[in-house]
């Protein structure tokens, strides 16, 4: 029997939803440490949410401390009690919010990566992979962020429509679930592509958010290199 969740306007979004009940669960002692949590395919059959949502839900818990995922076992309970940590995060700066974050996909190209790319990948020298480079723009407003995405060879060839759907939906897709990540951010003059694509001076400052994403084998799946206009967004860091 599925348990109900609130899809009406204005609501929280699913995977927070499902998130809070868990968390829930924990706080009573419907799962006690040492458990091992329904599979996402149950949950999707329990609560009637896309593994998507389900794996971001558990992503916020393992990300308190509450439960780890430990290969041929599962979701692991390991606290139920939170833990006080630090959350970081990047958002645009824009009043009252009223219009959504739309993302433009501009090309996929199989390119030779920059040495810290290449190393990160253990790529064979002059060996090229596909970048995937997108925008990121509130609706009616020029870009102001553009991603640049080296993915795992493990992919295979790839063409802009695989991405429809958004990057890790493809990422699913192929069986490279993004498990973890390792964010580094820094302060950078642009480059001359971002110049043209983000149509800023060649002395305007970006905030750089390079992201490198593993799968549940600690295998790297993506090296993304995010270029934010500094002017339109805020960095965070929240005490919780």
């Amino acid at each position: 029997m599925k348990e109900e969740l609130d899809y009406s306007r204005g609501a929280k979004p699913l995977y927070a939803q499902l998130h809070d009940i868990l968390l829930e669960k924990l706080r009573t002692g419907a799962y006690k440490k040492n458990d091992v949590l329904p599979t996402e395919a149950e949950f999707e059959e329990l609560f009637g949410v896309s593994r998507i949502t389900a794996r971001r839900a558990l992503a916020e818990l393992a990300a308190k401390g509450l439960v780890k995922r430990q290969a041929g076992i599962g979701t692991m309970v390991i606290s139920t009690s939170e833990k006080q940590g630090v959350k970081t995060r990047i958002r645009l700066v824009d009043g009252q919010q009223q219009h959504s974050i739309s993302q433009h996909n501009l090309t996929l190209e199989q390119l030779l990566p920059p040495a810290e790319v290449a190393q990160a990948f253990a790529l064979l020298a002059g060996q090229k992979i596909q970048r995937l480079t997108r925008t990121i723009y509130r609706q009616n407003e020029l870009p102001a962020q553009v991603n640049y995405i080296w993915l795992t060879p493990r992919l295979g060839e790839l063409t802009l429509d695989a991405f429809k759907e958004g990057l890790y939906s493809a990422l699913e897709q192929r069986g490279e679930n993004i498990d973890s990540y390792k964010d580094t951010i820094t302060a950078e003059l642009p480059t001359a592509q971002d110049c043209d694509i983000l149509q800023v001076a060649a002395g305007e400052p970006l905030l750089v958010k390079t992201r490198q994403g593993f799968n549940d084998r600690g295998e790297l799946v993506e090296y993304t290199i995010a270029r934010h206009i500094a002017s339109c967004y805020q960095y965070i860091v929240e005490n919780s």
